[in-house]
């Protein structure tokens, strides 16, 4: 997926399962609250490939967790850029579900890869963007 994504810290959203199994928005976190709920560690960006850990830091079960990777690019010459930015951004999930205190690692290789180019270069930046909490109906109806 090419093009870029909007603010990261405006993808970030809560869900709540209530027990008819219908997901419903509990609400919006900000970019801080995101960060120590579900957090990445061990983090290793280049630009040929990036993995992590994904820790959850909350109380509850989580899944659906999405993870953006933006390749930014820089130029050599910022003052005379080139007619087009290669930079890239793609959004992965992972397929797990995650209880409170585990982790789950991810790998993410570009495919095409990067350019290899001489007027810049390619600066990675990993976040989560998304997750769906898990509350059991007993808990929903405190």
């Amino acid at each position: 997926m090419k093009g870029a994504i909007p603010p990261l810290a405006a993808l970030i959203t809560a869900m709540l399962l209530a027990a008819t199994g219908i997901a419903v928005p509990q609400n919006v976190l900000s970019p801080g609250e995101a960060a120590r709920m579900v957090a990445i560690k061990d983090l290793k960006a280049t630009p040929s490939s990036v993995s992590g850990v994904v820790v959850n830091n909350t109380p509850h079960i989580i899944r659906d967790i999405e993870v953006a990777i933006e390749y930014h690019w820089m130029w050599a010459n910022e003052f005379k850029p080139g007619p087009v930015d290669p930079g890239r951004a793609v959004v992965i999930k992972l397929n797990k579900e995650l209880k409170p205190g585990e982790s789950a690692a991810f790998r993410y290789v570009p495919d095409p890869p990067l350019e290899s180019r001489k007027d810049g270069r390619f600066e990675p930046e990993v976040v989560v963007v998304g997750y769906t909490t898990v509350i059991p109906a007993s808990a929903a109806a405190r």
